[in-house]
């Protein structure tokens, strides 16, 4: 059998379609779940179709394997998200827990198997100096950065370098913004700030609506689409759940606001729901896509670019043509986060950087330890 995306998701939504399958393509499937780190979101969904028990003996095993190992990372999220947030309390500042690990503290239905490899949180601009200089005092640290590279975090992008916890190599990406402040493109941080919930644990997370609105915008506006069939199962079913006429009408009018203009963006999700998801979307959602005038470029994007970049990076389904399209999406990324003349200049920075370090090594540059004779 030909395993494709939309074959990926058809089992992934609809868990008894893997009843069908030859053990070599469940062996296949395995590959590629475990690779986008959805295998324990398989777990999950089988369990709730009831069709776990009857999948063959090897396939329990490796999904067993994987929600036990994303079970676990659920409790440290809950274990650090509440560590930083009373840290942060000290000194008078909320911290808005945001994607990974926002579900997992929300406990939403795409959390049960979801891994991440970092905690997000978001900040106001104002209080950032004093978040991060109270987190130095107590255990964080960031990795020592070229000039450049500080100079990227600190004046063009929306969050700081990332924070790291010397005991236990705990990393959090504190955000002031959803989006970089150099493509012009910045959001009121202070609207998504304000409709925040307060969780049993504790932590804010945003609510419902917005959540899915960063999570379009995380994905649809963004160069790198490694995790692009993650995230689209995620709105998937964030969107399966929280679903209801006033839930899309809230989504549909954010798209767009002023502050943020993401209709282009906004279009690409549903077109992306519509080609690999069975959600029925809403007659006048689909109608207010329809009538939305995408340009002969835009039109191209979505189909030869965006579409295909849904595609895991496994080599069971990479083909030439995905290998493009995703080619395509890494340079459009960068082009609509930064003015051309801020990315000619990046670009070649970049680029400057990574032949030096091959040439002399990741490390050669890297800050020398102090010289002691006692060591």
């Amino acid at each position: 059998m030909l395993l494709n995306t939309k074959l990926l998701y058809q089992i992934l939504l609809n868990p008894s379609r893997g009843l069908n399958l030859a053990l070599t393509d469940w062996q296949n499937v395995i590959f590629i779940l475990r690779e986008g780190k959805l295998l324990a979101s398989l777990y999950h969904a089988a369990k709730r179709d009831g069709c776990y028990d009857a999948y063959p003996h090897f396939v329990k095993r490796h999904l067993y394997s994987a929600y036990v190992y994303a079970n676990r990372q659920a409790q440290q999220i809950f274990f650090e998200a509440n560590e930083f947030r009373l840290l942060l309390e000290q000194v008078g500042i909320t911290a808005v827990f945001l994607k990974g690990a926002g579900y997992t503290l929300r406990n939403s239905l795409n959390s049960y198997g979801r891994v991440c490899s970092d905690i997000d949180v978001l900040v106001n601009k104002n209080d950032l100096t004093a978040a991060e200089a109270h987190v130095k005092k107590n255990r964080w640290q960031s990795e020592t950065l070229n000039d450049y590279d500080e100079k990227y975090y600190r004046d063009w992008a929306h969050e700081i370098p990332p924070l790291i916890h010397i005991n236990r190599a705990t990393v959090v990406d504190m955000h002031h913004n959803l989006y970089p402040p150099i493509s012009g493109r910045a959001i009121n941080i202070k609207k998504f700030i304000s409709s925040r919930q307060k969780m049993q644990s504790g932590c804010f997370v945003l609510e419902p609506a917005t959540t899915v609105m960063h999570s379009i915008i995380h994905m649809f506006a963004n160069e790198d689409s490694s995790s692009w069939m993650r995230d689209l199962y995620d709105i998937i079913l964030l969107i399966k759940e929280n679903e209801s006429v006033e839930f899309w009408k809230v989504l549909m009018e954010s798209s767009q606001q002023t502050d943020f203009d993401f209709e282009f963006e906004f279009v690409c999700c549903i077109k992306a729901l519509q080609h690999y998801s069975n959600l029925n979307i809403p007659t006048d959602v689909v109608s207010y896509i329809n009538d939305y005038r995408l340009t002969k470029l835009q039109r191209w994007l979505i189909q030869n670019a965006i579409l295909p970049s849904i595609a895991p990076e496994h080599s069971l389904v990479m083909s030439s043509k995905i290998k493009w399209a995703k080619t395509i999406v890494y340079f459009r990324g960068h082009w609509i986060k930064m003015p051309f003349a801020v990315l000619c200049k990046h670009f070649a920075f970049k680029s400057f950087f990574a032949i030096r370090d091959q040439i002399m090594g990741k490390h050669h540059f890297d800050p020398k330890l102090p010289q002691n004779p006692n060591w």
